[in-house]
């Protein structure tokens, strides 16, 4: 009798999620937002400090940070392993 059950409540959820998947689809549709065809140009000023300057400083600034992380770790992990090596002399 549970088994039954348990199979009905599958297939009830497996049909709800059929008829719901369309619905759900079609309202992340937004007929009223332009939808840009050509390429970017890059001759507007605004179009090349959105697509090349603003980028290019999100990833020097990744880069220095992440070397900084690394540099702060390994200097953790000197100072770990001198402060193990006092406590055993």
């Amino acid at each position: 009798m549970k088994n039954q059950i348990h199979r009905h409540l599958k297939i009830l959820f497996a049909a709800f999620t059929l008829w719901l998947l369309p619905a759900l689809s079609n309202a992340q549709k937004q007929p009223d937002i332009p939808m840009p065809r050509g390429p970017v140009d890059l001759s507007e000023t605004s179009n090349l400090i959105i697509f090349i300057v603003i980028p290019a400083i999100i990833i020097i600034v990744f880069l220095i940070f992440r070397n900084r992380i690394k540099r702060i770790r390994e200097e953790k992990k000197e100072r770990m392993n001198n402060e193990k090596k006092n406590k055993e002399s």
